[in-house]
C-alpha cells in the first residue's frame, strides 16, 4: 500500500489513489491497520488533491507555431470516485483514530487547514478536540488554524471558546491569533472584549505589531476616544512601529477637534523622531541627514535618542563631524 501511495505522490494519478483508497477500505474490513507512513501519505495526498480541486493552472500550448500560454480548470482531480477528496481525508482520519492511531503532527495541520480553507470549521474543531485529548504536538498551531478561520466569518462565540480553552490549557497564542479576534472585535464594534484581549495580550507578554495598534486605534477613533487613542499611538511609537498615514491622520483630527495643540505638537515630534531613527538603523545616511536638517529647520527638536542614534550611525562611517557642525550650526542660530 505504501508503494502505491508513493507513486500516487510522484506521479499525481488519481487511479492509484483510488486504488489506494480501496485497499485501505478492505483493510479496515478485516482489522489490519497500515504504517503510519503509509496513512500519512494518504491523508496527505487526498488534502493536496482538495486544494487542487477547481483551481486554475497554466497551461502552456505548445502544438503552434507561436506557443501560448492559456488558463485551464485543473483536470485529474476530479474523478467521479473521489470528487470532493477532503470527505475521503476525513473518513480515513476517523478510521484509524477509532483503531486506537493517528497520522503525524503535521498531516494533522495540513487536514485542519485544509477544512477551514473549505469553511468546515466544525470538523476541523473535532479533529482539533482529538489531538488535543491525544496531546499532539501540532495542538497550538491547530487552535491557531482554527480560530483564524472563525474570525474571518465573525463567529464570535466560538472564537471566545476556543480562546478561553486555550489559555485555559496554558497554551500561548501567537500575536496572529490576538491580532485576529481583536480585529474582529473592532470590526464588530465590541470594543471593550476587545480591549481585555489586548490586555490578556500584554499579560501573556506578547508584543502587539502594527496591526494590534491600527484596529485599537480607529476603533476607539470611531467612538471619538482621543485620549485612549492618543495613548495607543504614543505607545505604539514607543515600540518603534510607525502608524499608518490614515491611523496618525484620525488622532491628530481628534486631537485638533478637542482643541489638544499641545499633544497635536508633542506627537508630531515624537513621529518625525522616530522616522529619523528608523533611517539610521536602516543605514539611510543621506536621507537620515536630509531628514535631521529638514526636522531642524522646521523647529521640531531632536530627541536626545534620536540625536545618539544619529550620532553614533555617522559615526560608524567616519562622518560624525558631519553631524556635529549640522547640530552645531542649528544650535547657534
Amino acid at each position: 500500500m505504501k508503494c502505491l501511495l508513493i507513486t500516487a505522490s510522484l506521479h499525481n494519478q488519481v487511479g492509484r489513489l483510488e486504488a489506494a483508497l480501496e485497499i485501505f477500505g478492505r483493510m479496515d474490513e478485516i482489522g489490519v491497520l497500515p504504517s503510519r507512513s503509509a496513512m500519512n501519505i494518504l491523508i496527505g495526498e487526498l488534502c493536496s488533491m482538495s486544494a487542487k480541486e477547481g483551481s486554475v493552472e497554466k497551461v502552456r500550448v505548445k502544438n503552434t507555431r507561436r506557443p501560448y500560454t492559456i488558463l485551464v480548470p485543473n483536470v485529474g482531480c476530479n474523478s467521479n470516485a473521489i470528487s470532493g477528496s477532503i470527505q475521503p481525508a476525513i473518513a480515513v482520519f476517523r478510521a484509524v483514530h477509532s483503531s486506537g492511531l493517528l497520522p503525524s503532527s503535521f498531516v494533522v495541520v495540513k487536514l485542519i487547514s485544509e477544512l477551514c480553507r473549505l469553511g468546515k470549521t466544525e470538523e476541523a474543531v473535532d479533529i482539533l478536540m482529538i489531538a488535543e485529548e491525544r496531546k499532539l504536538t501540532c495542538v497550538g498551531e491547530g487552535y491557531s488554524i482554527v480560530i483564524q478561520a472563525l474570525c474571518k466569518h465573525r463567529r464570535v462565540e466560538e472564537v471566545s471558546k476556543l480562546f478561553g480553552r486555550m489559555l485555559q490549557h496554558g497554551l500561548k497564542p501567537k500575536l496572529v491569533v490576538y491580532n485576529s479576534i481583536i480585529s474582529m472585535l473592532c470590526k464588530l464594534g465590541n470594543l471593550s472584549h476587545a480591549t481585555r484581549v489586548y490586555e490578556i495580550m500584554n499579560k501573556k507578554r506578547c508584543l502587539p505589531d502594527n496591526t494590534t495598534y491600527a484596529a485599537l486605534i480607529h476603533a476607539n477613533g470611531e467612538r471619538k476616544n482621543w485620549k485612549v487613542a492618543y495613548d495607543l499611538l504614543t505607545e505604539m511609537l514607543g515600540f518603534g512601529w510607525i502608524p499608518h498615514f490614515h491611523t496618525y491622520n484620525l488622532v491628530e483630527s481628534l486631537l485638533r477637534e478637542h482643541d489638544q495643540l499641545d499633544l497635536c505638537c508633542k506627537l508630531e515630534r515624537k513621529l518625525e523622531n522616530k522616522k529619523l531613527q528608523k533611517l539610521c538603523k536602516n543605514g539611510q545616511l543621506d536621507a537620515a541627514y536630509e531628514k535631521a536638517k529638514s526636522m531642524l529647520e522646521q523647529g521640531i527638536c531632536l530627541s536626545q535618542s534620536a540625536r545618539d542614534t544619529l550620532q553614533d550611525v555617522f559615526q560608524k562611517c567616519g562622518k560624525l563631524n558631519v553631524v556635529r557642525q549640522l547640530l552645531d550650526t542649528t544650535n547657534r542660530v
